[in-house]
């Protein structure tokens, strides 16, 4: 949560959070670790600057056997947002950038994820085995 309140008097506002993200999930993501953000958002006029750097790490689902696979959060996000106190406001005294966070958080999501060490060793499943 940002104050914006602050945001609102001085025209700046900067936070260093740990959000809790708990209410949203994807099918590929097993857990967040160590999430933190920093940065700020300024107030100018008609627009909003937000700048915000996500570190953290991600265990995701293997791609070949469904095992952990790490990830490392490294996210510098800035940009110009128009209505961003109307969009993102939870009270009255308050913005929430928890989706601006998890949307950067999915596009670091690789198309395949694995370890150096997977191996494929599947020869039989539901109704199917490998013959030859």
């Amino acid at each position: 949560m940002v104050d914006l309140i602050e945001l609102n008097t001085t025209g700046k506002v900067e936070f260093d959070i740990e959000p809790d993200l708990k209410e949203y999930h994807d099918d590929q993501i097993k857990k967040i670790k160590k999430l933190n953000v920093k940065g700020y958002i300024k107030d100018l006029t008609n627009t909003y600057q937000i700048n915000i750097h996500i570190t953290g790490e991600m265990i995701l689902k293997s791609s070949i056997n469904l095992g952990d696979v790490s990830k490392e959060l490294d996210i510098f996000y800035d940009e110009y947002i128009d209505n961003l106190a109307e969009d993102y406001k939870k009270t009255s005294k308050s913005l929430d950038i928890s989706p601006i966070i998890w949307e950067n958080i999915l596009l670091e999501i690789p198309l395949r994820a694995v370890n150096e060490n997977d191996e494929y060793k599947l020869s039989s499943g539901d109704g199917w085995e490998i013959i030859n």
